[in-house]
């Protein structure tokens, strides 16, 4: 329940003020959006309000923003109203007979808004849904002036029309007192009047002139966004269908994986996992399409429950770039994800213990802190990692209770030349099927003491695709392994990056 404040009053700071405030003003300003869920005379279904002032009412009278016709009998003229309070915005209700609904529970005195809360004025009455835009979209300057010019007109000036119009008649006739009382006094009225009535006539020309001008830039405008918008809509469903014809095949190889003598080695092995990727959701202008492409990578189990792997295994349309190439399949995956689409990615994960594990790219925690933010030479927005350092991790949380042994502090301060062993399905090998998975077992060596750049770099090892995300390994002095780090990327022929287990955070 909101702290109840002040009692709500229309005050001509919170919507003449903020209109105003949010045309000369807009760059840090922020609003929200209200989405109609049912037709009405005044709006459809599915239409959004950008609301830019910091006090609106809802209801039938003609003075409110948000107006509903007289077909909704138990909306009241002055129903309730959201304003601002700091930071946030408030629901208040102004009705004395009839209630206000948020997420399904009535609203008493008031209450605060949160992203994706639905309102609905009274029993069975017209539903609303509260929208809070985020990114480069969260403040008013991202709305064109024309846009605001008309928001400041609908939500500003509508609950003093009235009052404005009286004003202008008082103010017209003064004017015209004034001119009548000057005409008494000067022979030459007749002259006069015709000149002012000339300039009325070029007053009326000119404004005619400029809402034509307005009205057909801002129909150019709409024209072009329209266009854009079938453009980037074209180009998504062709990347799509890209996706589906370009099944890369899976690596199926019938070998005998590599046998450890070291039985501490083999102990870790039921805690290594190889993953595939099952199906790609992807949704874009609310239609969602099931694609059939897919990787692989490796992954593990920490003793504390959680899941780890590296992050371009779980999000690798945030690392188009592979081998010094553009990967097309994965830049298109950028496009849609940065551009109002959503990518949900479907993984299962087996161990040789028999154990498997279902998960999807939104249960995982990565460091996306250091991606760029860019636009493509067609207007699309895109975000990429151009350097993946020791930012290429990501993890969720099981309800796991078993798992591998980590030294965090081991993971920062290796001497060089200490020995590693690396444990991963490198192009698939040891995965032949889900009731067949072996590990294989690689080694390496550090190149330096400690980090450099981050990372742990290691000599004669073998990245291939499928190794990514694996297991790295110290053994300690007791003769047991540690994980000390997760498999990252190649630096070169035979050397690799490894991310230390203690950067995860």
């Amino acid at each position: 329940m909101a702290q109840e404040t002040q009692p709500y009053k229309r005050t001509l700071s919170g919507s003449l003020g903020a209109g105003l405030g949010s045309i000369f003003g807009s760059s840090g300003k922020k609003y929200y959006i209200l989405e109609h869920k049912i037709n009405s005379k005044y709006h459809k279904a599915g239409e959004s309000q950008e609301i830019i002032v910091n006090q609106i009412e809802l209801g039938r009278d003609p003075k409110c923003q948000v107006r509903f016709d007289e077909t909704f009998t138990t909306v009241s003229r002055r129903h309730a109203a959201i304003i601002q309070d700091g930071n946030n915005w408030k629901l208040v209700q102004l009705s004395t007979t009839n209630p206000t609904f948020l997420n399904g529970k009535k609203v008493e005195k008031e209450w605060y808004l949160q992203n994706r809360d639905e309102i609905q004025l009274s029993v069975g009455g017209p539903k609303l849904s509260f929208i809070i835009p985020t990114g480069n979209k969260s403040t008013v300057g991202s709305i064109g002036l024309s846009r605001r010019l008309s928001l400041f007109r609908q939500q500003a000036l509508r609950p003093y029309k009235q009052a404005i119009i009286i004003l202008y008649m008082i103010l017209i006739l003064a004017i015209a007192g004034l001119t009548g009382w000057m005409i008494l006094r000067d022979s030459q009225w007749s002259d006069k009047m015709k000149a002012a009535q000339q300039n009325y006539d070029n007053d009326k020309r000119n404004q005619d002139s400029t809402y034509n001008a307005k009205f057909n830039e801002q129909k150019n405008k709409l024209a072009e966004e329209q266009a854009r918008n079938e453009k980037m809509k074209s180009e998504f469903e062709s990347r799509i269908a890209n996706l589906q014809n370009n099944v890369p095949s899976s690596a199926n190889v019938n070998v005998q994986p590599s046998q450890s003598d070291d039985q501490a080695v083999n102990k870790c092995e039921p805690f290594v996992f190889h993953i595939r990727v099952t199906k790609i959701e992807i949704t874009y202008n609310e239609e969602t399409k099931e694609v059939d492409y897919g990787w692989i990578g490796t992954g593990f189990l920490l003793k504390d429950g959680r899941f780890v792997t590296a992050r371009h295994v779980i999000e690798p349309w945030f690392f188009p770039v592979q081998g010094g190439q553009i990967d097309q399949n994965m830049l298109a995956l950028n496009k849609i994800a940065n551009n109002g689409g959503k990518i949900v990615v479907h993984f299962k994960a087996y161990s040789s213990s028999g154990n498997n594990i279902s998960f999807t790219n939104e249960q995982f925690v990565c460091e996306r802190s250091q991606d760029k933010s860019g636009v493509d030479d067609d207007g699309f927005a895109v975000k990429y990692v151009t350097d993946i350092g020791d930012k290429d991790w990501a993890y969720y949380k099981t309800s796991e209770s078993n798992g591998l042994d980590f030294d965090s502090n081991k993971s920062i301060s290796l001497e060089r030349g200490t020995e590693l062993s690396i444990l991963g399905f490198p192009l698939g090998l040891g995965a032949n099927s889900p009731s067949d998975i072996t590990p294989q077992l690689s080694h390496g060596e550090t190149t330096a003491k400690g980090l450099t750049n981050g990372v742990i770099l290691a000599a004669n090892t073998s990245y291939e695709q499928g190794n990514s995300g694996g297991p790295v390994f110290f053994k300690e002095q007791s003769g047991d392994y540690s994980v000390i780090g997760i498999v990252s990327a190649e630096a070169g022929r035979s050397t690799g990056f490894i991310v230390p287990i203690a950067s995860i955070r």
